[in-house]
């Protein structure tokens, strides 16, 4: 930040301190202090103060909670599927985002694809219905206890593609078609009671119908997207899938300025050439 960056910030942040509250917390030690003052005082001091005072107070469960934080231990972030390496699992990788991908057959090749469904204008009412629709042919059997909740009623991009010589039709204007993805979160909490995951916690499975069109499923992250899905289709599809890692912004000014160094000697050598000439 620059200096006056900061100096807003730090404006902002006295603001804030002088308008905000004193927690419940903090309005019980205000209290304990009176009380304490007033039985050392013994000026109006009533039994209710003699029995608060054999309670205990905010400092004490202010000291308990540290102590106790101190002794914690934290669960390892390896899970079983981890150490197994089950891409079926939806506890594997449990520090980032996970996408549920399908191998399909398109042609004669198979290959990772997000979820996908025809659009039918008889079924469906938007396209986000059709989404919708891709979710209950994987899962046809208790859809309404998986909990997916779509983030809005418009696609988050789309990936167009053209259809090989053989089955495209020109007068027809069937040359290609046009993939809309939208997003969608399996509510974490919910998945602890839902009945279609199945096991035990740390190698967790959510399957999908395995059937002629579907022959295998993973639960992927943004890695390994990349790698395993097709290179237009994640060209496209990648620009609305964010990166897990925390953003660089001195390692992206830094690329930035070497892009533009270099942009900057190319015109400088055509200028020179068309000068010269």
């Amino acid at each position: 930040m620059n200096w006056l960056e900061r100096r807003l910030k730090d404006y902002l942040t006295k603001v804030e301190i002088s308008d905000s509250l004193y927690s419940d917390h903090e309005m019980r030690h205000f209290e304990d202090l009176r009380r304490a003052e007033r039985i050392a005082s013994g000026v109006n001091v009533d039994e209710k103060d003699l029995e608060e005072s054999a309670k205990q107070t905010a400092q004490d469960f202010e000291e308990a909670s540290l102590l106790e934080s101190k002794q914690f231990k934290k669960g390892s972030r390896v899970t079983e599927a981890d150490l197994t390496n089950n891409r079926h699992s939806i506890d594997r990788s449990l520090d980032r985002h996970l996408y549920l991908v399908v191998r399909k057959s398109l042609g004669p090749n198979q290959h990772w694809l997000f979820p996908t469904e025809l659009y039918n204008p008889h079924l469906d009412k938007s396209l986000r219905s059709t989404a919708e629709r891709s979710l209950e042919q994987l899962y046809p059997d208790n859809l309404d206890s998986l909990n997916v909740k779509f983030l809005g009623n418009v696609p988050a991009t789309y990936y167009w593609y053209r259809y090989p010589k053989s089955l495209s039709d020109e007068k027809n204007g069937m040359v290609g078609a046009r993939i809309f993805l939208f997003k969608a979160n399996l509510d974490s909490i919910c998945a602890k009671t839902n009945p279609l995951i199945k096991g035990k916690f740390g190698e967790r499975q959510l399957q999908p119908k395995i059937d002629k069109s579907v022959s295998d499923y993973g639960w992927l992250t943004r890695t390994e997207l990349s790698k395993e899905l097709p290179t237009k289709y994640w060209g496209t599809i990648s620009k609305v899938i964010y990166t897990d890692e925390l953003v660089n912004l001195d390692s992206l000014m830094q690329q930035s300025d070497k892009k533009f160094s270099r942009m900057s000697n190319r015109l400088r050598k055509i200028e020179n050439k068309i000068a010269n000439a």
